[in-house]
């Protein structure tokens, strides 16, 4: 099949303090494999100045034939990004009905929303809205939420797998505390969820490669646990066990939520969402909850021991939950945390809203101590561990670990899969000015700031190129 040969900048974050970058180098992409095969330093910072002839003599004779790409200056090759949760169904509602409560905000408008894709081209034409959209925003993978139905889950998959998107998809599962209109029996929930994931075990990039490898997995997703009784919960930790797949919910996320739990639940674990997944068997390596807003530190170290892991949704949690996941103490824990837009909850379906969300969140947690009676200086030595170079480690490398892929995808190293993006900080209709004295360190920190999908030249998955503007 060939490949493509790129003259350029690389930039990543394979540490939360450190920006790697890596200019005038030359990257061999096998399109065989999807994956890096070469990544060295070109003997001249002018990368311009190699003809096909001196790039395939560099790269190597068995790569005579290549495409090559040579980037401009103020391009750079970065990961793409991945969200960690991400509801599908809810697309359709982004940035409306932000000045709801949770419960309200699901009865009301998401409930209804989610129920009409029962209607598969109502729910086709929102999935593939909704994935080409992701693409171009350069998220290369995502953790969804789907609906009850089995047929528009099915639909989902198929989608992300033909529009080349790197997708974990879930059958939401809820027999209890839902509308008459959109609630399964336990039966029903368990036999669709069953049949959802021999359906995506069964796709083509299901059956050409094994677990973490396939471009789209199966994820167990009860919705969260008011909506889910004892025996669904109990038969849904059955089948994560028996197919051996990943398993995805809510988790102390809000106030009201975490009250009801408790009510739900009061002798399990004091009524804790943490101690009930684990209960029916639902904590474990491959489980990622989102939010956990309101998780105590007893129980993220339970999390840790099971090797879970939990997805930050900055915007919904300020929005919804009126509190913020404290990362840094949280990884000081040895957690594992994604990030994720969490469409509809968050109104970004980009993952840059979610990323400068982090970032300001951090600065919410421990406030400079000022002296507001004397003379004095705000405390010595007060520092923001979160910044835009943290922020993106998480939205690439934290969300590739989150979800057990991060030998695959998160950086940009030889061996691993090209999931990546070629971004220009110098468009001509962009959010923000680019000064050629920038380089790529600044490009690339403006872009994360001020920068949108404009800046986003082409997104690759597994060395495909699934969105590109001209």
């Amino acid at each position: 099949m060939g490949g493509l040969i790129i003259l350029g900048t690389f930039v990543d974050t394979p540490t939360r303090d450190a920006i790697r970058i890596r200019e005038s180098y030359l990257c061999v992409v096998s399109l065989d494999t999807g994956k890096i095969v070469t990544l060295e330093c070109l003997p001249s910072t002018d990368w311009n100045v190699f003809s096909d002839d001196d790039v395939f003599k560099l790269a190597g004779k068995e790569f005579e034939g290549y495409k090559v790409l040579r980037l401009r200056k103020s391009q750079f090759v970065c990961p793409g990004f991945v969200d960690c949760h991400c509801h599908a169904p809810q697309y359709k509602q982004i940035g409306t009905a932000t000045d709801y409560t949770i419960f309200n905000w699901l009865n009301e408008v998401t409930f209804p929303n989610e129920a009409k894709c029962a209607d598969l081209d109502y729910a086709r034409s929102l999935y593939m809205k909704l994935v080409q959209r992701l693409l171009r925003n350069g998220t290369t993978c995502v953790q969804y939420f789907a609906t009850n139905h089995v047929p528009a889950s099915k639909l989902l998959a198929d989608i992300c797998e033909n529009m080349g998107q790197r997708a974990f998809v879930g059958k939401v599962c809820a027999d209890q505390n839902s509308r008459d209109y959109y609630v399964e029996t336990t039966q029903e929930s368990y036999e669709g969820t069953e049949e959802f994931i021999n359906y995506v075990h069964g796709m083509k990039s299901g059956r050409d490669a094994k677990g973490k490898d396939a471009l789209v997995n199966p994820v167990v997703t009860p919705r969260f646990v008011p909506t889910c009784s004892d025996a669904l919960l109990t038969k849904l930790g059955e089948l994560a066990k028996k197919h051996d797949v990943r398993v995805q919910s809510h988790a102390s996320e809000t106030v009201d939520q975490v009250l009801r739990v408790r009510k739900l639940h009061p002798d399990i674990g004091g009524g804790r969402d943490t101690a009930i997944f684990k209960h029916f068997g639902l904590l474990t390596d491959k489980t990622l909850f989102a939010h956990g807003t309101h998780l105590r530190d007893a129980e993220v170290d339970e999390i840790v021991r099971a090797g879970a892991s939990v997805s930050s949704c900055p915007i919904a949690n300020l929005m919804h939950s009126q509190a913020v996941l404290p990362v840094k103490r949280f990884h000081d824990r040895g957690l594992k945390i994604g990030l994720g837009t969490d469409i509809a909850g968050g109104y970004f379906a980009s993952m840059l809203g979610p990323i400068r969300n982090a970032v300001i969140q951090n600065r919410t947690e421990e406030f400079v101590a000022v002296d507001r009676e004397g003379e004095g200086w705000p405390t010595a030595g007060v520092k923001w561990p979160v910044d835009f170079k943290y922020a993106f480690h998480v939205a690439t490398v934290g969300g590739a670990e989150a979800l057990g892929i991060q030998d695959l995808v998160g950086t940009l190293d030889i061996g691993k899969s090209f999931d990546a993006l070629i971004v220009d900080a110098d468009r001509p209709d962009q959010a923000f000015d680019y000064w050629a004295e920038d380089g790529a360190r600044f490009g690339f920190e403006k872009w994360v700031n001020m920068g949108d999908d404009r800046n986003v030249v082409s997104t690759f998955v597994n060395g495909r190129l699934v969105a590109s503007r001209p």
